[in-house]
């Protein structure tokens, strides 16, 4: 029996001189320079990962190397090598058998692998082949562009086919790859906990351990963390550093300190950043992402020292030419207006007076809006007075307009700008 298997061995080896491991291939980084630019021929499996089905014959895993190669034939149907390779798997698995006395039709149970749990029939069988196909059409590519293309496809419809067939492995495998390729926080998180609940943790299969090591990598199988990479996804657009000018009832547009947006659990922080990119320790604006997708603005009021806030107060008697100003902040020594009076148009040095001014705290503001194409925002602000009833009819008739311009950082910069400017 023995000297059986050495020749089986031999021609197995003979039969598999190239033979990859198609679950355990990771598709080339969308936008990555890297992609394969030498695919191999139609019809046959890339010449890079003998090793696997190598390493589990060897290790007398029949039944683990036979699964694999089913799976590869479903890939790749036509390929020669693949098909002399099984038959010979099928019959080291029959010799491991009877020596052991264990039926080769029932082997024992194995933690998760690409092996699928039902066999499909019809069309299912078909429309599960296909997505095969689309997988390997998008790993083969050189052509970025259609490689996102063609994951997005395989994505899309793999979603509903595996509502209907939550255990087919192989698919929850290349989905895990393809999110991980396309950046998809969410489809990762989600795969990679299908995984998990078929018992992917405890398996002792290489390619999916590798696999799920790069999901944990990546924070992909904590929910929070996926949430919070899902969002900086979604508003990369608004994440990063932003140049701000302000201006008011005279026209005038004046600069004010840059503001740096973060993603958080709870939803998007802005902190204001001074000259020397240092942040303030507390948010002054704040966004939450409604069920509707539109966010919610709102700014931060101090109630009476400015502190490291940015305000603008004023005292004024109604439509007199005459009123005392607060702008800005006092640890910004380029633009801060502080302690001044307007007087026909003339800027004289005048105090607010050591007061409590309203409204204060988190206060919505007046409106938001956003042009994406040239990477601008207004925002609408109060300004603040120190009546607590708000009955300053000029400042209502003329709130503050901050206007937002891009200047660099987005949200692949986030994590160094979040650094540099602690």
């Amino acid at each position: 029996m023995t000297s059986m298997r050495n020749v089986l061995m031999r021609g197995f080896i003979l039969s598999l001189t190239c033979l990859p491991v198609w679950a355990q291939t990771s598709f080339p980084a969308t936008g990555s320079a890297n992609a394969d630019t030498n695919p191999s021929p139609a019809g046959q499996a890339p010449d890079e990962a003998t090793r696997k089905v190598t390493e589990l014959v060897h290790a007398g895993e029949y039944s683990e190397a036979q699964k694999l190669t089913e799976g590869l034939l479903i890939a790749y149907p036509d390929d020669q090598r693949l098909l002399k390779a099984k038959a010979l798997i099928d019959k080291l698995l029959v010799s491991a058998n009877s020596k052991s006395g264990v039926p080769a039709t029932n082997p024992a149970p194995q933690p998760v692998t690409d092996v699928n749990g039902v066999q499909l029939t019809g069309m299912d069988k078909v429309d599960y082949n296909a997505l095969i196909v689309l997988a390997r059409q998008a790993q083969q590519t050189s052509d970025l562009d259609e490689q996102k293309k063609l994951l997005r496809q395989f994505l899309e419809q793999s979603a509903s086919f595996l509502q209907k067939h939550s255990d087919q492995v192989l698919l929850l495998r290349l989905r895990a790859t393809a999110a991980i390729s396309l950046n998809e926080p969410t489809i990762g998180y989600q795969t990679g906990q299908q995984l998990l609940a078929r018992g992917a943790a405890d398996s002792n299969e290489p390619g999916l351990q590798i696999l799920l090591g790069q999901l944990k990598n990546k924070g992909w199988l904590d929910s929070r963390q996926a949430a919070l990479d899902e969002r900086k996804k979604q508003f990369a657009w608004l994440l990063g550093t932003w140049n701000v000018n302000w201006k008011w009832w005279w026209g005038d547009v004046n600069s004010r300190d840059r503001e740096l947006f973060i993603a958080t659990e709870s939803g998007i922080e802005g902190y204001l950043l001074s000259a020397n990119g240092t942040r303030n320790s507390e948010p002054d604006f704040k966004v939450t992402i409604l069920d509707s997708g539109e966010l919610k603005w709102e700014s931060y009021l101090p109630p009476d020292d400015t502190g490291e806030m940015y305000v603008f107060r004023s005292i004024s008697t109604g439509f007199s030419l005459v009123c005392k100003l607060v702008i800005g902040r006092r640890s910004d020594p380029n633009g801060y207006f502080g302690n001044h009076r307007f007087d026909h148009g003339l800027l004289y040095v005048n105090d607010t007076g050591a007061k409590p001014f309203y409204p204060f705290g988190w206060q919505p503001v007046i409106s938001s809006e956003y042009d994406r194409d040239k990477h601008m925002m207004t925002i609408v602000v109060q300004p603040q007075e120190p009546d607590p009833e708000l009955k300053a009819k000029f400042l209502k008739k003329y709130p503050v307009t901050l206007l937002f311009s891009r200047s660099g950082g987005s949200s692949d910069e986030q994590a160094s700008l979040e650094d540099a400017s602690k």
